[in-house]
């Protein structure tokens, strides 16, 4: 299996961010081609920023019912979670890729040595 790299992940993050967003907000969610990434550098931490400020933008809305409410993403229809379990997934699947990509960049200083 390849080693992912900082682009694929950081494109994972937006994809399933993008994703969660959809859901969300009651839209249609986006394929996986249908989300790019912007590239290296500035482009994509100008646009995982502006995912958090829109997410961040969804979050101030919810009310009680509605993190109660069911949600099948990222499960299926009937799996029985709800919106709350997508937002704590949302931080679980963050916190894991920013730790990826922080272990690729350890990898690559320690390999300069």
């Amino acid at each position: 299996m390849p080693v992912p790299t900082v682009g694929w992940l950081s494109w994972h993050m937006g994809w399933w961010w993008t994703v969660a967003m959809d859901h969300l907000g009651g839209r249609p969610p986006r394929q996986r081609t249908d989300v790019g990434w912007p590239g290296p550098g500035a482009p994509t931490i100008a646009w995982l920023r502006g995912l958090r400020a829109e997410w961040l933008g969804q979050l101030d809305r919810l009310t009680d019912a509605d993190l109660d409410a069911p949600a099948s993403f990222p499960w299926q229809d009937d799996a029985g979670h709800t919106v709350g379990h997508m937002l704590a997934w949302v931080n679980a699947e963050l916190m894991k890729n920013v730790a990826e990509i922080g272990q690729l960049r350890l990898l690559r200083v320690a390999g300069r040595g």
